[in-house]
């Protein structure tokens, strides 16, 4: 079987349903039991928030949006801490819903619960790595006081 190119299935289609692959966007997406709808950026213009499609080395990447400037978004993913900064012209598509596996809801972009999760997103951030170092913390600790 071929493999077809994410920008000519949006081209053909203006949109794409796919699995997702990684843990860069966990809690939200979940490797291999996350299934995303992304539609092309000319018919769904990204936004500040938005989580969006675009290749970097010949890899598809999906990440949120953090901040927009003239000629670029900042980019990362709910699960890393690099900022990446990507051209406008290469943002290929815009998150417009995702499927649970395996519970199968179909929640969109609008949802209230998940334009709730884009706002309290940065706090749970901060939090989530403040208990990763203090977690680490104690680790070293008892490690180190029963060695």
């Amino acid at each position: 079987m071929e493999s077809i190119a994410y920008e000519e299935l949006l081209q053909k289609d203006g949109k794409v349903i796919t699995h997702v692959v990684g843990s860069s966007m966990l809690p939200l997406l979940h490797d291999r039991q996350s299934i995303v709808i992304v539609e092309d950026v000319k018919n769904v213009p990204p936004k500040k928030g938005d989580v969006v499609l675009y290749k970097t080395n010949g890899t598809y990447i999906l990440h949120r949006i953090r901040k927009i400037t003239e000629t670029e978004y900042l980019i990362r993913g709910d699960n890393t801490w690099v900022i990446e900064h990507i051209k406008k012209g290469a943002i290929l598509a815009t998150l417009t819903g995702f499927y649970r596996i395996p519970n199968g809801k179909l929640i969109t972009r609008d949802n209230t619960a998940y334009r709730i999760y884009q706002i309290v997103l940065p706090a749970i951030r901060w939090i989530r790595r403040i208990g990763g170092r203090i977690k680490r913390t104690i680790k070293y600790t008892v490690s180190r006081n029963n060695g």
